[in-house]
């Protein structure tokens, strides 16, 4: 008898759970489709055009701390924009760098009229990418702001993308590109991160976009109008995610952000494992704080959007996760044959191989649309799902141990940079 309620009880929390996981595999599955169609749409409309004296004056943010390695580079990828030159503007917020950061910008600033230097002074810099935007945004002259990165590349027609679907849409507030892995074939881990960026753009950024008329700031590459940043109370410096907390923000006041896939910058991505792990564990505590901040008031919120935005947080960093231990879960059951739920080994393996064949055809999906299911890419998306992706399961893990047993303070932990790779931009 008891035995007969123990299963009842192990079986029904098996089938909530297997329930709980299928309605987020089901949700990205629509969203891929979604993507898909948003790629088929973007690529048959024909562009608005706009005439030279049309461009509107937009002032470029670049957050600088010990960027020496990259900062020329970035500055002169900016500097060959395709936009009218007399109405840029390119500032350099110098986050109390120890390295040549300064110099480097400096000697640009002797060469072109464009550059233009922020120095933060050591002892009041070091606060993050937020604070160093925020100072930086007080000595922009212009109405749109851009942020880059100090490693990117970006295209040369992608400024011009950006403002132009910006100022088509007075709903706006920002209009945000595409990043691509510039050192996509160094290595098993940036291949993945790769094939993770496509996907994750290509489904969450464009799928949104096409269901919900909802996307999400990167942390570069993206247009934003002043008066919607002030609105809000510009970036905010307890967050380490400042993109992901700043679009919640936008969203409770009913703004929208455009995903605008063919404004493309490139940058080179984390190389090393450890590198990367902190680069996520930044990422996951940074989400995890926008969840923590926003989700109380959730349910008394009027924004679809808001909701929207936050939910999403909340199903990356803490649904994904425990879908993942529930996958390997099904997995392991599935393996020994079903010994602690009956018969049912046969039926959770094929559920399981049913969820992963799913995820496998998202990424394919993804990839079809960038031009980029090679072979090679497609190998790294079925093997990543038993490697990249189960290293999710850690990070999120010691992110929720910082945050709650922990109770450890934040801090920005800048991702290592490397060498900017030959042939920016292009196919390798």
């Amino acid at each position: 008898m008891t035995s007969g309620i123990l299963l009842l009880v192990h079986n029904s929390l098996l089938a909530i759970c297997l329930t709980g996981a299928w309605l987020v595999i089901l949700l990205y599955a629509v969203l891929s489709l979604a993507g898909y169609l948003y790629y088929r749409e973007v690529a048959r409309a024909p562009r608005r055009r706009q005439g030279p004296d049309e461009w509107p004056p937009v002032s470029i943010l670049v957050p600088a701390h010990n960027e020496e390695i990259v900062i020329s580079g970035t500055i002169e990828s900016l500097l060959h924009l395709d936009y009218p030159p007399h109405l840029m503007e390119i500032i350099i917020i110098d986050d109390s760098s120890t390295d040549r950061t300064r110099e480097i910008v400096e000697h640009l600033m002797a060469t072109d009229r464009r550059v233009k230097l922020v120095a933060i002074p050591h002892g009041f810099g070091g606060k993050g990418k937020s604070h160093a935007l925020n100072l930086g945004l007080r000595h922009a002259r212009h109405e749109l702001i851009a942020v880059y990165d100090a490693d990117n590349s970006p295209e040369p027609q992608s400024l011009r993308d950006l403002v132009r679907e910006l100022v088509s849409d007075a709903t706006l507030a920002a209009a945000v590109g595409k990043v691509r892995t510039l050192n996509r074939a160094t290595n098993f881990l940036t291949r993945c991160i790769n094939v993770e960026f496509i996907s994750f753009q290509w489904t969450v950024q464009a799928g949104r976009w096409r269901v919900f008329r909802l996307a999400s700031l990167p942390g570069t590459n993206y247009v934003i109008r002043r008066e919607a940043l002030e609105k809000v109370g510009g970036w905010d410096p307890g967050a380490i995610a400042d993109d992901a907390e700043l679009t919640v923000r936008l969203s409770q006041e009913g703004y929208h952000i455009r995903f605008v896939p063919y404004a493309i910058t490139w940058e080179p991505e984390p190389q090393d494992w450890g590198v990367w792990l902190r680069q996520r564990l930044r990422w996951a505590r940074g989400g995890t704080y926008v969840v923590r901040k926003f989700f109380p008031r959730l349910f008394r919120l009027r924004r679809r959007n808001l909701v929207l935005e936050v939910l999403h947080l909340a199903t990356m960093y803490h649904v994904f996760f425990f879908v993942l231990l529930l996958s390997d879960f099904i997995l392991a059951v599935g393996l020994i044959g079903g010994v602690a739920v009956g018969s049912a080994g046969g039926p959770l393996l094929a559920l399981w191989g049913l969820a992963v064949a799913v995820f496998l055809l998202e990424m394919a999906i993804a990839l079809a649309v960038e031009g980029e299911n090679t072979p090679v890419n497609l190998l790294a998306a079925a093997v990543m799902y038993f490697t990249y992706c189960q290293v999710w399961i850690y990070v999120c893990a010691k992110a929720h141990y910082l945050d709650v047993v922990k109770q450890e303070r934040l801090r920005w932990d800048k991702t290592l940079r490397l060498p900017r790779p030959a042939g920016v931009g292009g196919r390798q």
